[in-house]
């Protein structure tokens, strides 16, 4: 069901024909989640763990909108431009715009990326209420959705959407038959992610003009396999999903990689110098490039034994959680 939309006389974009209630200034709780990997050497009852988990996260979404509990906590001033009462609109420039979820429990954020022939939104939100109707409210250009990656709460609308883009990865066409993409339960973490048609592919690497703003497709398995970043270097921003956000990152799921996410880190770093802003999937919006510095020296000193974790329990599981800034890694 789509939440009914609020009308005011102020529009919250040039190209917008139907604003939303505004909304002053406010704090977004900076909960931690995330989501990670095991590698193949890894015993089978872990891949099974990592699945049963994630049914039980994916079933603790249906009920807990309101937000749950979480280990780690901080406050980041949010200016709302606009809501309708379960999304939030705020503003990152002139042509850039999050849609965040606060009521959701993981506390998503997409993004719309508008340019002067198209817009792209990153990720499709968790789907509990459409996310379409907002995007359409921000920009009526057309559209193009790409998921940061397939977990479920990041292409929960995707099928509201008529034009959708994924990077042409082998993981993705394993997955893929005559241009219909079906999520696995590994890949999607969730029995109930439904198939997409995909109609465009990007290659990685590839440039992406969307009228007088260019966007580069980066692969950066880490967090999962299929996870990609939409990099614009003119304006210093990496889009990442889920790869880093202030709270907790998980890699400890199917598919995730402690050592490819380091690789993944080392890439953005030393390929985009150009990067000053992360926009996160959850949590606070966006972060600096010094985070993505504080996650090289995190994973490098996981990896390299230095680090020393402490033993946390998380749905119901035994984990290990390392520090780091403004973030923490949670892994076996």
């Amino acid at each position: 069901m789509k939440a009914a939309v609020l009308i005011t006389s102020s529009p919250i974009a040039h190209d917008t024909t139907v604003s939303l209630r505004q909304r002053p200034a406010r704090g977004v709780s900076d909960s931690g989640r995330g989501s990670g990997k095991l590698s193949e050497s890894r015993p089978r009852r872990q891949v099974a763990t990592s699945l049963v988990v994630m049914a039980a996260a994916a079933a603790a979404a249906a009920t807990c909108v309101l937000g749950c509990p979480s280990p780690a906590s901080a406050q980041t001033p949010v200016s709302i431009s606009a809501t309708d009462g379960y999304f939030d609109v705020s503003r990152i420039d002139a042509d850039t715009w999050a849609i965040s979820e606060p009521k959701y429990w993981q506390k998503n954020n997409s993004f719309i990326i508008k340019g002067q022939v198209r817009t792209i939104l990153f990720d499709a939100g968790s789907g509990t209420r459409d996310i379409k109707h907002m995007s359409d409210n921000v920009t009526r250009k057309p559209t193009t959705v790409i998921p940061s990656h397939v977990h479920y709460d990041h292409i929960g609308s995707i099928g509201s959407f008529d034009e959708i883009a994924m990077v042409d990865l082998p993981i993705n066409r394993e997955h893929t038959v005559d241009n219909r993409y079906t999520p696995s339960l590994a890949m999607s973490l969730s029995p109930l992610a439904s198939s997409f048609m995909v109609t465009e592919w990007w290659k990685p690497g590839e440039k992406i003009d969307i009228g007088g703003r260019v966007l580069e497709a980066v692969s950066i398995p880490g967090h999962s396999p299929d996870s990609i970043a939409l990099v614009d270097r003119a304006r210093g921003y990496a889009f990442v999903g889920d790869f880093l956000y202030a709270g907790e990152l998980y890699t400890f799921l199917p598919g995730a990689d402690l050592a490819a996410y380091l690789e993944s880190t080392k890439r953005l770093l030393g390929d985009y110098p150009e990067i000053r802003t992360v926009l996160c999937g959850h949590m606070g919006t966006t972060m600096p490039r010094e985070a993505l510095v504080a996650l090289q020296q995190t994973l490098t000193s996981i990896l390299e034994q230095r680090a020393a974790p402490e033993r946390v329990w998380w749905l119901g599981g035994l984990v290990k959680r390392y520090p780091g800034q403004s973030f923490s890694i949670l892994t076996w």
